[in-house]
């Protein structure tokens, strides 16, 4: 879920991007072997050099074609300057 946040921050703010923390992740059912696993991250609100990833874990059977939600998260990405340090985002 993390790796899926950073893509979103990424590309939302075309620089390099770090984790600052994650904040609520919510399990509700489990993944069971041979199950597909599709993430959704989504870019929320967007601070100077901050930004909140909303990120969405879903399970699907792929015989059954069913589909849940599994897990859901929000995590804060930093965006850095080529020396590591804050910068702002451009938006």
């Amino acid at each position: 879920m993390d790796k899926a946040a950073f893509i979103a921050a990424t590309r939302f703010a075309r620089r390099t991007v770090v984790t600052a923390r994650s904040e609520q992740v919510d399990f509700r059912v489990p993944v069971r072997q041979g199950q597909l696993v599709e993430l959704v991250a989504r870019v929320g609100e967007v601070g100077r050099s901050s930004m909140q990833v909303d990120v969405e874990l879903y399970t699907e059977d792929p015989h059954a074609g069913t589909r849940h939600l599994c897990t859901s998260g929000r995590f804060v990405m930093i965006a850095l300057d080529a020396n590591g340090r804050t910068a702002p985002i451009a938006g």
